[in-house]
């Protein structure tokens, strides 16, 4: 008898950033090619389109992409000159220890609030645009945010740990997939301590340039994986890129292989399936 197929969360990053970002993504939710979904809850386009997303909240994970990057803070120490941070300038703070834990708390309250005053109710899981919360001082801020919650209501939290044999054997770009979950291994042993739900498992990490495709980096994608990996994606329309958004063309790519037959057969020979966050 064949195993069963194993389950992984299918997310795409980064809804509310755009309009091309967000009719993609709901596209693909319709059409059952997602599992999960991060919103960026300061981005501008967040409240309006809430609504549009929220039909999926039971069959879907729709959580919150925590920012300190390219949309707007209201602390002015998460600020430079009134614009948003680099990545650069949020971990060059990071690791100097320069973000006060109290400022990082208070933000995150502020986004999760953001998220909950528009969609109805609270984060299923919570990760971060450019994976910032795994940086010092930012991943001591979502882990104290997470514990305050009460115990029922504590969303799982993302991280890009994941082991290296099997990051090798996935092949794509292994510096940067090392590097992630490097990264993220002090959070994801902090999570696993203090009994906090956690991905087992990361993928989905290449250098935005698709040369051959999408689908050979799919197909990499889907090898190791075990229940509760979470594949992350970033989808848009093909006609609808946003102007100096750096990755728009790989997100036109994705989207077209996301929507299209091919993704089903490949995640068949897998023997994988999308679904909502199982423990």
């Amino acid at each position: 008898m064949p195993s069963p197929p194993t389950g992984i969360v299918l997310n795409a990053d980064d809804y509310g950033l755009s309009e091309g970002i967000d009719e993609g993504i709901l596209r693909l939710l319709g059409a059952g090619r997602l599992s999960g979904v991060s919103v960026m809850s300061t981005a501008p386009l967040w409240p309006a389109h809430a609504a549009a997303l929220r039909p999926f909240a039971g069959a879907a994970d729709i959580g919150l992409h925590f920012a300190l990057t390219e949309t707007p803070t209201e602390r002015t120490e998460l600020r430079r000159n009134g614009r948003a941070f680099t990545f650069g300038e949020v971990q060059r703070l990071a690791w100097l220890r320069q973000l006060p834990r109290d400022v990082l708390v208070d933000e995150l309250t502020r986004q999760w609030t953001r998220f909950v005053d528009a969609f109805g109710q609270q984060p299923a899981h919570i990760d971060s645009h450019q994976h910032v919360h795994q940086l010092p001082r930012i991943r001591g801020a979502v882990l104290q945010f997470v514990r305050q919650l009460p115990a029922g209501q504590r969303p799982y939290v993302r991280t890009c740990f994941d082991r290296r044999s099997v990051i090798w054997a996935r092949g794509g770009d292994r510096t940067r997939a090392l590097a992630f979950s490097w990264a993220g291994t002090h959070l994801h042993n902090s999570l696993r301590r203090h009994g906090l739900r956690t991905n087992d498992g990361f993928s989905g990490v290449y250098d935005f340039r698709p040369r051959d495709g999408y689908r050979p980096h799919f197909q990499g994608f889907l090898r190791g994986v075990r229940e509760t990996t979470i594949l992350i994606c970033h989808p848009a329309m093909p006609d609808k890129e946003t102007p100096g958004d750096p990755i728009a063309a790989a997100r036109a790519i994705e989207f077209a292989y996301l929507a299209g037959q091919e993704v089903l057969a490949d995640a068949a020979a897998a023997n994988v399936r999308w679904g909502r966050f199982a423990s």
